[in-house]
């Protein structure tokens, strides 16, 4: 095929291929998934999906009716050797590597009009060198990540790379884009906001008498909870630590942590922790969920500690779900907070999030209150059907702005 924009008004003949870094159930890989099933329903275009490893959501990208194919089912397959090299001042066999990987695979694709970019990562930017697409075909860059992974995760190699060959980025809330123009000096007349989104009708959290007995807590306990990985960036301990300084006069929590495995060193890192602060006996850490919103009814509020989280899915989950959030502000989830869904702190005052947690788990009316608007809000404004029409018509305009530009 011809390189380049489409005939105006063909929009059958476009072809979009988007980056990942994987198919695992994370975010990122998550919110591909829930848009390429809502372009399925919008619009024409063929898809393709290219991802640096495999995984679960290889099989529901293809049954949105995109292509995907994965380099290597192996964790950051392209990287760490890539990495290596250029630490050795070896990076033209770096990129050598890569490219060979990659090219076993990138040759079953159809050239695309249009590069999408999904994660601003070390593997995106490792497909998006070999890839590269010529001048005349526009690249949007989709970005999940805030200061934390773009300064410190992405090497200046792979940054000046995504950063220098997009056309656009999108960003997944206010936050993100405060970082890219404050911190990466990313001209605001770049960038788009398309806040995250789920599908709110897979939404149906079971019973809440249930999914206590699943996890044996009593069904009159209180029940604060969370959802991610227990590592540095979702900070687990903050969230022990602030449920182990909340007044005594507000009642003694259960506290559920989905996601991880209990065995891992994270997991058991959270678990001494626990023990630590004398919480051991009413904490349950359930590991990996495919939809850990089967459990969110369990909870009575959703807490988030993260040091750093652009807009979690999990936080759109719990609040589709009805529950109250309490966060710190380090991301997008602070704006949900703001308009109704619950209640943000400054990072890292232990205190102010033990008071916040202490004022909802005294209070069911105020919890049932913020919880429903937190529903509300999700519904109309964080919904699969708005956030792929928001996204598709940054696509709609970078494509005409190219075509526009050709000879």
């Amino acid at each position: 095929m011809t390189v380049g924009a489409p005939t105006a008004g063909d929009e059958s003949s476009v072809r979009i291929t988007f980056l990942g870094h994987g198919a695992e159930r994370t975010g990122p890989p998550i919110l591909l998934g829930h848009l390429l099933r809502g372009l399925a329903r919008s619009r024409p275009w063929h898809r393709s999906v290219l991802v640096a490893r495999g995984g679960p959501l290889m099989e529901a990208y293809r049954s949105s009716g995109a292509t995907a194919l994965a380099v290597t089912d192996s964790r950051e397959p392209l990287e760490p050797l890539a990495a290596g090299l250029r630490r050795l001042g070896l990076e033209r066999l770096g990129t050598a590597a890569q490219r060979a990987q990659v090219n076993r695979v990138v040759h079953r694709l159809d050239a695309p009009d249009l590069v999408y970019v999904n994660a601003a990562t070390p593997p995106t930017a490792a497909l998006l060198r070999v890839l590269d697409p010529p001048p005349e075909v526009p690249v949007i860059v989709h970005v999940h990540e805030l200061d934390l992974g773009l300064r410190y995760t992405l090497s200046d190699h792979d940054r000046r790379l995504l950063f220098g060959r997009a056309d656009r980025f999108i960003t997944v809330s206010q936050a993100v884009t405060d970082v890219l123009v404050q911190r990466h000096q990313v001209p605001p007349s770049t960038i788009d906001r398309c806040e995250g989104f789920i599908d709110v009708a897979s939404i149906r959290p079971r019973d809440r008498a249930d999914a206590r007995r699943e996890l044996a807590i009593p069904e009159g306990a209180l029940v604060i909870g969370s959802v991610g990985l227990p590592d540095a960036r979702k900070d687990p301990d903050h969230l022990l630590r602030s449920i182990a300084a909340m007044p005594t006069d507000a009642p003694p929590p259960w506290i559920v942590w989905v996601g991880g495995a209990p065995a891992s060193p994270d997991g058991r890192r959270m678990a001494a922790e626990a023990d630590r602060l004398g919480l051991g006996d009413r904490m349950v850490h359930v590991p990996h969920l495919d939809d850990p919103w089967d459990l969110l009814l369990a909870l009575d509020i959703f807490a988030l500690p993260a040091r750093e989280d652009a807009m979690p899915l999990a936080a759109l989950e719990a609040g589709a779900a009805g529950l109250p959030i309490v966060c710190y502000r380090t991301g997008g989830t602070a704006d949900l907070c703001d308009r109704g869904a619950g209640i943000a702190v400054p990072y890292p005052d232990t205190i102010a999030f033990a008071a916040a947690l202490a004022d909802l788990a005294r209070d069911p009316a105020k919890r049932a209150a913020i919880g429903a608007r937190a529903r509300e809000i999700v519904r109309s404004d964080h919904d699969l059907d708005g956030g792929t029409q928001r996204i598709a018509a940054v696509i709609d305009a970078v494509l005409a702005g190219h075509q526009h530009r050709s000879p």
